[in-house]
């Protein structure tokens, strides 16, 4: 198995690198012709919705389709998929992040009340609470 980092994956999905983007299509193909497999753990899922929303300003509904490719992907194994994938439908509902719903998720799947936060967007799913 093999993992991915942001940036590798920004640059297959942005393609903004022309060098760095063949160089990780080339490394990607390789691997999965080799029959390995190829691994996302949930920061950098998280990162790369940071990435596309902060440096290239894209809107929700095209990082909401860019998580679904990565999250239905056959050749790629994503930690913890099934809380993933519900943070993703958090995110599309909006207004919290992706980041918010994999912490939301992620923490009352690991046995979690709730989570205390101050964050106001994040306090909108249930999971959350303003400390008291």
């Amino acid at each position: 198995m093999i993992g991915l980092d942001t940036n590798t994956l920004v640059r297959l999905i942005v393609d903004d690198d022309q060098e760095q983007a063949a160089r990780a299509r080339s490394a990607v193909s390789r691997a999965v012709a080799e029959g390995k497999r190829l691994f996302v753990n949930r920061i950098v899922l998280a990162e790369v919705v940071w990435v596309m929303e902060r440096a290239y300003k894209r809107p929700r509904a095209e990082i909401c389709s860019i998580l679904d490719r990565l999250l239905n992907t056959v050749d790629l194994i994503v930690e913890d998929r099934e809380v993933a994938l519900e943070a993703l439908e958090r995110y599309r509902a909006g207004p919290a992040g992706f980041a918010d719903g994999l912490i939301a998720v992620g923490n009352r799947v690991s046995g979690c009340a709730c989570t205390l936060t101050f964050d106001r967007k994040a306090a909108r799913l249930p999971e959350f609470q303003h400390p008291a």
